[in-house]
């Protein structure tokens, strides 16, 4: 596969990471071997440069005659300096300010507090052209005043041998960053390889458009690309659970679906035996009118299900809720259904005391989302009551664990099932004629919705006697 333009290479990242720092290493030992090859090109001919004036040095003498001083140079004072370079050599040997030999016009330096003995180096200028200048002072017997030697030498075949050097060595570094830019290059193809090979394992479970959804083996992932792999594996299997979880419920709500179809079409077909003036007729048409409600309400569960099911966040951050309010407004909702069935409905608020000015029983999460799960519990616990039963609606609890209660003195749920009773689509088996006509969907709605606002759900016996209490803790904002 052609790589896009735009998308950044990891093998061109890694290149890039590595010879920019090895570059700069290139630099800066380029400019420290520059000045280890100026230190070792002048040291090189300053010690043959001291030699020639050494052999100069050792050639003077005092005349006899007239107490003059004379020198005797040696050939082998100036054969020492010859080079390919062809530098100009100039010496001059001085005393009591005159030019005893050599060139008079060479500069002098002030040589009045210098050592004796010692040979001392300065750059100078010759006539227009730079030369290096070795001086020394000497000292003879019967002549009270020292006597100097120099000799200067042009400093071109310095300068061409530090070229030459420096081209050797910049050279010796480019072939250095070029040949290790192809050696990375190489390696890191070898090091990324393992990515490949899992490239190819991943493309090789794409079967007839489908795609195999079990983990990655992680025996040829590389240590470092072994969190990723993790993570996408991790993913793998929620997304196989996901979708696992949506067949499942596909086939369980095209189940649910099909009774009340059945149903409706089953009277419908009465209906047109019949008419709708005869008993029969009369009937089909009550139950035409049920299976529709059953239905609608199936429904409307399924769309709550999915709702509560859904990818996106149950609150945007610091978004919060009044349960006060929400739950006095869900439970004047229910009245009228629960009137309808001939259950009570009482409502219990927090104690005034006990109530602090301001936010003090907010809940993290969406008001809808918490009418939608107190909607829910008391749509159960109005349907699965007895006759003339009764429900109660508590809001409670410390601010910092604001409670929900929802307490009803019906049949009650069995201990063993109220586990179970978060499933989608499980009815109680003893559950008498609501059961029947339920869903199941309620507590698993319930579930679904608490699970999204971070709340935590619990059934438990009902303290003054028969009957189901669930009680919903949330999150304090």
């Amino acid at each position: 596969m052609k790589a896009r333009d735009g998308v950044p290479s990891l093998r061109r990242r890694l290149l890039t990471r590595l010879l920019v720092p090895l570059g700069a290493l290139a630099v800066g030992l380029g400019v420290g071997g520059a000045a280890l090859i100026h230190g070792f090109v002048q040291g090189t001919h300053d010690r043959v440069l001291a030699g020639s004036v050494l052999a100069i040095a050792e050639r003077l003498a005092v005349s006899d005659d007239d107490g003059e001083v004379t020198v005797d140079l040696p050939a082998v004072a100036f054969g020492m300096l010859e080079s390919q370079a062809r530098d100009n050599i100039y010496y001059n040997v001085a005393h009591e300010g005159g030019i005893v030999t050599g060139y008079l016009d060479l500069p002098l330096p002030v040589f009045d507090r210098m050592p004796v003995n010692a040979t001392r180096f300065r750059d100078d200028a010759y006539h227009g052209r730079p030369v290096r200048v070795a001086y020394q002072t000497r000292r003879l017997y019967g002549v009270p005043q020292p006597i100097l030697v120099q000799v200067a030498e042009t400093t071109g075949g310095r300068r061409a041998a530090e070229i030459d050097m420096l081209l050797w060595l910049t050279l010796l570094e480019v072939a250095l960053v070029g040949g290790s830019g192809l050696l990375v290059w190489g390696a890191v193809g070898r090091g990324l390889a393992p990515l490949l090979r899992l490239r190819r394992v991943i493309d090789a479970r794409s079967v007839s458009g489908s795609m195999a959804l079990v983990p990655l083996p992680l025996a040829v992932v590389p240590r470092e690309a072994l969190p990723l792999v993790v993570a996408i594996n991790g993913l793998l299997e929620r997304l196989e659970q996901s979708i696992g979880a949506m067949r499942r419920f596909t086939a369980d709500a095209s189940h649910q679906l099909r009774t009340p179809l059945a149903v409706l079409r089953t009277h419908l077909a009465l209906l047109r035996r019949h008419g709708t003036g005869t008993a029969e007729g009369r009937a089909a048409l009550d139950d035409v009118e049920g299976a529709a409600r059953r239905l609608e309400r199936l429904l409307t569960q399924l769309l709550a299900l999915a709702r509560a099911d859904g990818d996106a966040p149950a609150a945007a951050v610091g978004e919060t809720a009044d349960l006060l309010a929400v739950a006095v407004e869900i439970t004047a909702e229910q009245v009228p259904a629960a009137l309808a069935l001939g259950v009570e409905v009482l409502f219990e608020g927090p104690p005034e005391d006990g109530l602090a000015p301001g936010p003090a029983l907010r809940v993290a999460g969406n008001p809808v989302l918490v009418g939608e799960l107190l909607a829910n519990l008391l749509d159960n616990a109005i349907r699965y009551n007895r006759p003339g039963g009764m429900v109660t609606v508590r809001v409670a609890g410390p601010p910092e664990a604001p409670r929900l209660e929802v307490e009803d003195d019906g049949p009650g749920i069995p201990q063993a099932e109220r586990g179970r009773v978060f499933e989608r689509f499980y009815r109680l088996a003893h559950g008498g004629e609501a059961a029947r006509n339920g869903s199941g969907l309620g507590l698993a709605i319930v579930r679904a919705l608490a699970e999204r606002l971070g709340a935590e759900v619990s059934l438990n016996d009902r303290p003054e006697g028969p009957g189901l209490m669930a009680a919903v803790t949330f999150r304090a904002p």
